[in-house]
Parts: C-alpha cells; structure tokens; sequence
C-alpha cells in the first residue's frame, strides 16, 4: 500500500484547513460527532499535528466560531453597504437572521453550546463588525430620524426578525412568506414610530 504524502502548507493555511474540516465534520454528522481524531481524518494530518494548533477540541471550536462569525456579518456587512434603498436593508437584516437560526448552519449549531459562546468578546456578541451601527447609519439615511430614535428602532426590527425565525425554526412553515411577514410588520413598526414623534 501506497503511502498518501501529506500536503505541506503553511501555519495559517493548515489552521484554516483544520478548522474546515472541522466544520464539514458538525454539518455533515453532526456536533457530537466531532473529536480531534475525526478532524485528523477529515485532514488527513496525524492526530499529533492538530494538538500543534489547537490544544483542546473546546479551543479549536471557539476559534471555529469566532472565524464563522466575522464571515457571516463580513457577508452581511458588505451586502448592507451596497443596498440602495431602506427596504432593501430590512431585508438584509431579516433573512440574515433567518440563516443564522436555521437549522444546520454552522454558526448557530455552535452558538447553542454555552462553552464555546462563552469565548465570544461581549463586543462580538451585539455588534459583530459594526452591523448594528451600520444599520442605524442607513436608517439615518432614509428617515428623518436622530441616532436614538434610529437606534431604538434598529433594536425593534432586530427584535422582530429574531422572534420570527425563532418560531419558524420551531414550528416550522413556509419560509419566504414569514420574513415577508416580519418585513411587514417591520415597515408598519418603522411607519408609525415615525409619524408619532
């Protein structure tokens, strides 16, 4: 039998190799499924090699999250500074917590595990890249609102979309139609702060 020769890369590539492997891992078997000996298979290194990068399975699935995370509001932040119009950014905002409650997305199958959302900076966990104040920078920009009442209302529509997927997550339903309902209900939330101030 032919021995496989191990690819040589470099400390950052193999980190994120690891990590990816990792990852592919949880959403393919599962969260328990996942041991330092499954992640040396998955990348095809020797088991001593991972203990180099990481020195619990605890610390590499903290890590996993932290990347996870700036890659998912990374994503987000970017779509948010390219909409062009209010109803394009609620719905940015919307459907993006809508994949991150989904079912079998890598970010919230690690956020449901209490040691590794622990790791998170505070900072990270309510404005990951600066999300939150970028949405109240575009809602300043479509309504004739001051930073508090825009911020104020950037917590209710978050609050909203949250609370949606939440009970589609659980109870499940036609998808497209509750975020259109939680952007309705946002829109008319927004509407009506408004005209009352």
């Amino acid at each position: 039998m032919i021995k496989e020769k191990r690819l040589r890369l470099a400390p950052k590539e193999r980190r994120n190799q690891l990590l990816d492997s990792a990852r592919d891992i949880i959403l393919s078997r599962g969260f328990a499924s996942l041991t330092m000996e499954a992640v040396a298979t998955e990348a095809k290194v020797s088991n001593p090699l991972i203990y180099k990068y990481f020195d619990t399975r605890l610390s590499l699935l903290q890590e996993l999250l932290g990347r996870e995370l700036i890659r998912f509001y990374g994503d987000i932040k970017l779509k948010l500074e390219q909409a062009e119009k209010y109803e394009d950014v609620v719905r940015i905002a919307v459907t993006s917590n809508f994949d991150e409650g989904a079912n079998g997305n890598i970010v919230s199958i690690l956020r449901s595990q209490p040691d590794i959302e622990a790791s998170l900076h505070p900072t990270n966990m309510t404005d990951t890249l600066g999300v939150g104040e970028l949405l109240v920078d575009r809602l300043m920009e479509f309504y004739p609102v001051k930073r508090g009442q825009a911020a104020k209302m950037t917590v209710f529509a978050s609050g909203v979309s949250q609370a949606a997927a939440l009970h589609w997550r659980l109870h499940g339903g036609n998808r497209k139609r509750m975020i259109e309902d939680a952007l309705q209900f946002i829109h008319a939330g927004m509407a009506n702060f408004i005209s009352s101030d």
